[in-house]
């Protein structure tokens, strides 16, 4: 694939993982009752963790294009992490205990960051091993 493709394939990526992350954030301090927290965790520091995660995307996405690759790739990484931690509602509440609702957006939000995480990756495990 070349490299143009690949940056754009990741524009893409990285748009539609911020997207989820908005959708899910906002259904989430709409129905915030609805979505299995730990007793300690409240709407205000929700918001504090999106608000510092959000920016990653778009920067990491500039460095990557501007051709600062690896600072670009970590902050692409961390984002991507972050947003697989949506997963994290499941230690709190049986599976069948939440919406199909909240399903939809905590599987769309960590399944497109793992994806992103493992795009951004990709190409440094193909130098690691030798291939191009």
């Amino acid at each position: 694939m070349s490299a143009s493709a690949w940056l754009r394939a990741l524009k893409w990526l990285v748009l539609a993982t911020f997207l989820s992350s908005i959708l899910h954030y906002l259904d989430n301090m709409l129905f915030f009752a609805d979505y299995p927290e730990p007793v300690w965790i409240n709407t205000h520091m929700i918001d504090l963790f999106w608000v510092l995660m959000t920016p990653l995307a778009p920067l990491g996405y500039l460095w990557v294009k501007w051709g600062r690759y690896r600072a670009g790739t970590l902050l692409l990484a961390v984002y991507g992490l972050c947003n697989m931690l949506t997963l994290g509602h499941y230690r709190f509440a049986p599976f069948t205990s939440i919406s199909t609702k909240i399903h939809l957006f905590i599987l769309l939000e960590a399944l497109l960051g793992g994806l992103l995480v493992a795009w951004v990756l990709l190409p440094y495990c193909r130098l690691a091993i030798g291939r191009p």
